[in-house]
C-alpha cells in the first residue's frame, strides 16, 4: 500500500538562486594607490549614477575613473559589481580579481568575485572566493547560503548541508535556506531531519506552500498513516493556485486511499 500511494507523488524538490546581495562601495573609501582629483570625481559621479539607477552611467564614470588611476580599488570593485549585475562575467570577473590583487584583505571584493565565479558555474574558485569572505565576515548568512548552493551544485552534499546550517545560524528566519537544506536531507533519505528543516522555513514564512507540499512528502515517507494532517496543510495553503492543481488533485487521492486503507485495517 505504501509503495503504491508513494508512487503517485511528484517532487517537490527546486532549485534556488543564491540570495547572497552583492556589495557596492557607496562612498570613497580605500586607495591602493595615489589618485587624482579627476579620478575621484568620476568615482562620485559613479556612486550618484547608480543612486539614480543609471548603470550604464555608471559603469562609464568608474571606467573614466579608471582611466585616471588604474589601481583604483573601490572603482573596480563597483564596476565589477556592475558587469555583474548586467550579466557580463567576463569583466566582471576582471575587475574583481584586480582588485583583490590590489588588497587581499578586501571582503566585498571577494563576496562579489564568489557571485561572479558561482553564476559561471566555476564552482572552486567561488568556493575558495566565498571562503576567504566568511574568514572576514563570519556571521553573513547570504554567503553561507550562495556557499551551500555551490557545493550543491557541484555535488558535495555533505558541505552542502554544513553550509546552510551555518546560514541558519547566522540567520535563523532564512526560509530558504532551511528549504533547501530540507531538499537536500530528503534527497539522502533523512526524512527526520528534512521534516525539522522545512518545518523551520514554515515557521519563518507561514504561507511557504513549497515547503508545505515537501513537509508531506517527508511524512509519507515516514508513516504514511499519520501523514494526511500534511497533507490537507497543504492543500488548505495551495488554495485553489493553479500552479498547484496537479498537486492538490494527487494529494486528495493519497488522502482518500489512506482513509481507505484505514477503514479496512481498523475493520
Amino acid at each position: 500500500m505504501k509503495g503504491m500511494l508513494m508512487r503517485t507523488l511528484v517532487s517537490g524538490l527546486g532549485r534556488r538562486v543564491a540570495v547572497a546581495g552583492i556589495i557596492l562601495v557607496l562612498m570613497p573609501g580605500l586607495v591602493v594607490a595615489e589618485v587624482s582629483d579627476e579620478a575621484k570625481r568620476q568615482f562620485n559621479n559613479g556612486v550618484e549614477y547608480e543612486k539614480a539607477d543609471k548603470p550604464d552611467s555608471a559603469i562609464a564614470a568608474y571606467t573614466a575613473a579608471l582611466a585616471e588611476a588604474p589601481d583604483y580599488l573601490d572603482a573596480h570593485i563597483n564596476v565589477g559589481a556592475l558587469y555583474y549585475q548586467k550579466g557580463d562575467l567576463t569583466n566582471a570577473a576582471q575587475h574583481l580579481e584586480h582588485a583583490v590583487r590590489l588588497d587581499s584583505t578586501q571582503a566585498s571584493a571577494y563576496k562579489n568575485l564568489g557571485l561572479v565565479r558561482q553564476q559561471a558555474e566555476e564552482y572552486p574558485a567561488a568556493v575558495a572566493a566565498f571562503t576567504r569572505y566568511l574568514s572576514y565576515q563570519p556571521d553573513d548568512g547570504g554567503a553561507w547560503a550562495s556557499l551551500a548552493q555551490v557545493y550543491k551544485e557541484s555535488g558535495e552534499k555533505a558541505k552542502a548541508v554544513d553550509a546552510y546550517n551555518k546560514a541558519l545560524a547566522a540567520d535563523p528566519e532564512d526560509y530558504r535556506s532551511a528549504y533547501n537544506l530540507g531538499n537536500i536531507l530528503q534527497e539522502q533519505k533523512k526524512f527526520e531531519a528534512a521534516k525539522a528543516a522545512y518545518l523551520k522555513a514554515i515557521g519563518a514564512k507561514s504561507n511557504y506552500v513549497e515547503a508545505y507540499y515537501n513537509l508531506a512528502i517527508c511524512s509519507h515517507q515516514i508513516d504514511f498513516e499519520s501523514c494526511v494532517p500534511d497533507y490537507e496543510a497543504f492543500i488548505a495553503k495551495a488554495g485553489t493556485s493553479k500552479k498547484w492543481t496537479k498537486q492538490v488533485t494527487q494529494a486528495r487521492d493519497i488522502i482518500k486511499q489512506i482513509n481507505d486503507y484505514l477503514d479496512v485495517k481498523t475493520d
